[in-house]
């Protein structure tokens, strides 16, 4: 344990870490914490050298085949010279390097290690971290995009090692704002971490229990100075201004590299470990998928994040004390939309802009933390659909109105197996029905004297309404209003004395005295005709008498 190489005022930022990063071993001292053989976050290694997996690198050590950054390559070169070659033994000839992280008592921390395979006193080593995960043109080190970081973890053989961090910058003043070079893109000027970071380096023999290799003995003292094959440091991201409540962060890719001599950032850079995916965050996203009742996707729909504040979550809707943010997304086709780039907090995610003729799906609470799979929330809304109505307008010709027609009351209509009567304005409102859906409107009976003109007919309500409010859908029929015409013959001078006969022209057909029976009448001899049920028309009746 390195107690001499731990600075105190380090210590107290980084009080609340459960990560023993300022000890310069690999091992638990205290119960209940956890180091690199212990670590919070797994570390998986893998077997291929060089290589990586799960928050860890690994490169050949003293191999002809191993890879390093050559002619003359600096850290402001967003395009290092990638070489072969044995690396020299009085050069850093890294093997590994870890990374973890954790969030507490709502601090997040990163912790980073590197491994060597020469026992040497002084150490420059940077670790890089990138959001994109496009190479860059040698194939091997990754496309820098502006706000990458560069941690440099500078120790000179004694005391406690310092750690800086550098922005990549690619608008600006070069001359002001760049730590080594006079143009962009660059690095720009270190900020010690100071008070915010604690760092350390073995001064003995330490053990990594990770695989391959495991156990492996890590050389280290302190004959002229300290030398070691260790070092390690904890770094509050908040603090360090590396992490902002107001901005998101995410790094993708780590990547560590070593530096000739000295500690100067304008030195020569030497070898690497290429970049392996790492999930460095304060930020993640929000997933959702907007349906109705019936599974249907819906589209439109605009979703708001309110800030989740005291007191937390609760029954739906959100509080007044939640804050919207500037957090949204619209709704695709598909129903799905997503909202990036959301600061790890509490939330509530409002259904904002709703869709035409759906109800509002209620609020949902929800908390994304670095502990989140995948750092994705996804949710899903269901809006039921509204219903519709349909408004039955029955008319029949009234010839004593101004109009000619009127409206008729007394007609039974049935829709949806529900059967309703036109009122005195010869109306029937039928709602609560599905939009979407069509609908048969059926006239089951007409009042007496009329008759059915069109049985039914097809309706699909569109649009929110009610019996009660909105514009119901409008459907009308007609019915025909029935006359009834009567033809009297009668011999005055007394029965059979007289004869006539009664013919009739009924539409089309001609109908010759017909008695009241309904049978055709051979007698020509007192006639009492009807005809009934006649719609409007014209009808010609020809009477004979004693021809």
């Amino acid at each position: 344990m390195l107690t001499a190489l731990t600075a105190t005022v380090a210590q107290a930022t980084l009080s609340t870490s459960t990560f023993e990063s300022g000890d310069g071993n690999l091992v638990v001292n205290t119960a209940g914490l956890h180091d690199w053989n212990s670590p919070v976050e797994p570390i998986s290694c893998g077997t291929v050298i060089p290589g990586g997996g799960t928050n860890c690198g690994l490169d050949l050590v003293k191999d002809g085949s191993d890879n390093s950054l050559g002619q003359g390559s600096k850290e402001d070169n967003p395009n290092p010279t990638v070489v072969s070659g044995q690396i020299p033994p009085s050069k850093d000839d890294l093997s590994r390097f870890y990374v973890n992280k954790e969030k507490v008592g709502g601090i997040d921390f990163l912790y980073l290690a590197w491994e060597r395979s020469n026992l040497l006193g002084s150490a420059h080593m940077d670790f890089e971290f990138n959001q994109s995960s496009v190479k860059a043109p040698n194939g091997v080190t990754i496309n820098r995009t502006a706000g990458d970081l560069l941690i440099d973890f500078d120790f000179g053989g004694s005391g406690v090692p310092v750690l800086a961090k550098h922005t990549w910058i690619t608008s600006g003043n070069p001359a002001a704002l760049c730590e080594a070079s006079n143009t962009l893109p660059c690095w720009d000027k270190a900020v010690d971490l100071g008070s915010f970071a604690e760092a350390a380096v073995n001064n003995t023999p330490v053990v990594d229990t990770n695989n391959p290799g495991q156990p492996r003995t890590l050389d280290g003292n302190t004959k002229n100075g300290i030398n070691s094959t260790f070092g390690e440091a904890g770094i509050n991201l908040e603090g360090s201004g590396i992490f902002s409540g107001t901005a998101c962060e995410r790094f993708g890719f780590a990547t560590l590299k070593s530096r000739s001599s000295g500690n100067s950032f304008t030195s020569e850079l030497k070898d690497f470990i290429a970049p392996v995916p790492v999930n460095i965050t304060n930020c993640g996203s929000v997933n959702i998928h907007k349906q109705d009742d019936l599974g249907a996707p819906l589209a439109g729909a605009v979703f708001t994040l309110y800030t989740d504040n005291a007191p937390v979550d609760g029954a739906a809707p959100h509080g007044a004390e939640d804050v919207a943010t500037s957090l949204t997304c619209t709704t695709l086709a598909t129903g799905d939309c997503t909202i990036a780039a959301v600061p790890f907090g509490n939330y509530w995610a409002v259904e904002t802009t709703g869709v035409l003729n759906h109800d509002l799906a209620a609020d949902q609470s929800f908390s994304l933390t670095g502990a989140t799979p995948n750092g994705t929330i996804s949710l899903t809304f269901v809006d039921p659909r509204q219903p519709g109505a349909i408004k039955v307008t029955k008319t029949a010709k009234n010839h004593s109105l101004e109009s000619g027609s009127g409206p008729l009351a007394g007609v039974k209509f049935t829709v949806n197996g529900v059967q309703k009567t036109t009122d005195a304005n010869g109306e029937a409102c039928f709602d609560g029905l599905t939009l979407g859906t069509e609908y048969t409107v059926t006239e089951d009976s007409a009042p007496t004297g009329y008759a059915i003109d069109t049985a039914s007919k097809k309706v699909t309500p569109d649009h929110t309404a009610s019996c009660t409010s909105g514009t119901p859908n409008a459907v009308s029929f007609t019915d025909t209003p029935l006359s009834e015409i009567g033809v009297t013959f009668k011999s005055l001078a007394g029965t059979g004395v007289t004869a006539g006969s009664i013919v009739c022209t009924i539409g089309t057909t001609t109908v010759d005295a017909v008695s009241e029976n309904g049978a055709d009448d051979p007698v020509l001899d007192d006639t009492d005709e009807t005809f009934t049920n006649l719609a409007p028309g014209t009808y010609d009746c020809t009477i004979v008498v004693d021809p």
